[in-house]
């Protein structure tokens, strides 16, 4: 090879790698943490279109893809439920979570289908991250590159059912976590979402949580997947911090005694519009405190440990699943609902930033900072926050030119800066307030 074609090869391959770098950080902003689902394997075309124009229309890039046929009833897996799924999450543009369903009432069914044994599961894992991994089988049979799923989760809310042994539970996800990193050691693997702390306080999650706090301690899972839905009777988060994401994430940590300091995920969240919360606009306005206290979880060092959040449910309309937690106002095509619009407004001002850090404990605040901007954002709330009088000082960024003020139903204000800093006064209580500063 000539000096030139070895230098023309080299430049080639150092751009290669600024791409791949470019991608991976993508990746770690907030609209590549954000998304909905589900995305049903055995659906494709018209019934996930409201799915997919949902999260374009706010600007997500992820969706839980579940499956309830990804084995037959004798537990050998079925890879391919997966595929026609898979190339058109692809052609949408959304990176999939894979989610394996069961549910604890199949052990019931005549014939009786249990969860199965840590081989079973091991077997799983191994063929799902052999297929679907970013260049994987899958991905190589449809000449399609450096797409794939790299978060793998089973047994939703297993929690709210409350019928499978918790040993086999434990055996089943370990045997999934040991498959999948048996193929590949960076791909993770999670417990499917949990719902106890929210449902009733229980920080056991009825018995699962100490059930897999081995799996959690050793890294084999990587983290919790809390469902939080707020509600005005049930879980009032008007009432206090105490009914927020980060406190039941705390307090299962403390109650399982996890030594590791392990990340937070959400696949579903959202503001319940039911009793005294049925106002569209008194639920978006709680909806935009909702969207930051997950997306704001922090971990013993106070470091931001979110790795997504899932709003539920983007697609839905009040005929599907009633107004309590229906986004949409609309489909064919899907319009939005006030709490969808509030994610739109948040992703299209910070989507291509990232969390630096998050004070959930005393001042009620985050930042965030992306390329050419930086995101400030206060819950001034009762029981949120310790900065009283509605008096916000932001630290402005070197090079910072304006500053505007965001609510939940868009811009307040906008002001050209200088200086150091920049002093809000008097912002009334009882709202998640935004600043974006531009440099």
């Amino acid at each position: 090879m000539s000096q030139t074609l070895r230098l023309m090869s080299r430049t080639l391959g150092l751009c290669l790698l600024l791409v791949a770098s470019q991608a991976a950080a993508g990746e770690q902003t907030l609209r590549w943490r954000t998304g909905g689902g589900n995305i049903v394997t055995h659906l494709t075309g018209q019934p996930t279109a409201p799915l997919y124009e949902a999260l374009h229309a706010v600007g997500a890039r992820l969706g839980r893809m579940n499956s309830y046929g990804w084995r037959d009833l004798a537990r050998v897996p079925t890879p391919h439920d997966f595929d026609a799924a898979m190339l058109e999450a692809h052609g949408k543009g959304i990176t999939p979570v894979l989610l394996f369903e069961y549910e604890g009432s199949y052990q019931f069914l005549d014939p009786a289908q249990p969860i199965g044994s840590y081989k079973d599961w091991f077997r799983a894992g191994v063929e799902y991250a052999r297929r679907f991994r970013p260049n994987g089988e899958w991905g190589r049979e449809h000449g399609i590159k450096d797409f794939g799923a790299t978060i793998f989760a089973a047994v939703n809310e297993p929690d709210v059912q409350n019928t499978i042994p918790k040993k086999d539970y434990h055996d089943a996800l370990e045997g999934l976590a040991d498959g999948i990193h048996s193929v590949d050691k960076s791909l993770i693997v999670l417990p499917g979402g949990f719902a106890a702390c929210n449902i009733d306080g229980d920080a056991t999650l009825r018995g699962y949580g100490p059930a897999i706090a081995d799996l959690l301690d050793n890294g084999k899972l990587d983290g919790l997947d809390l469902h939080t839905y707020y509600n005005d009777r049930w879980y009032p988060l008007t009432e206090g911090r105490q009914f927020s994401a980060q406190t039941c994430f705390d307090r299962i940590k403390s109650t399982l005694g996890l030594k590791r300091d392990i990340n937070f995920y959400a696949t579903e969240f959202n503001v319940s519009r039911s009793e005294g919360w049925s106002d569209e606009k008194l639920s978006a306005s709680l909806f935009l405190t909702a969207f930051w206290d997950n997306f704001g979880v922090v971990g013993a060092k106070g470091q931001p440990v979110t790795v997504f959040a899932f709003p539920w449910a983007l697609p839905d309309t009040d005929r599907v699943d009633g107004p309590g937690y229906a986004m949409a106002a609309g489909e064919a095509p899907w319009r939005p609902e006030e709490r969808s619009k509030v994610v739109q407004r948040v992703l299209n001002i910070a989507g291509d930033m990232k969390v630096v850090s998050s004070d959930p404990y005393h001042a009620g605040t985050m930042h965030l900072s992306g390329p050419k901007s930086d995101l400030f954002v206060w819950h001034n709330r009762r029981g949120w926050t310790d900065i009283s009088g509605g008096r916000w000082t932001i630290a402005l960024p070197a090079g910072a030119r304006k500053i505007e003020l965001w609510g939940w139903d868009g811009l307040r204000e906008s002001h050209e800066v200088s200086g150091d800093r920049y002093v809000f006064e008097a912002l009334a209580g009882g709202e998640t307030y935004m600043a974006l500063v531009t440099r």
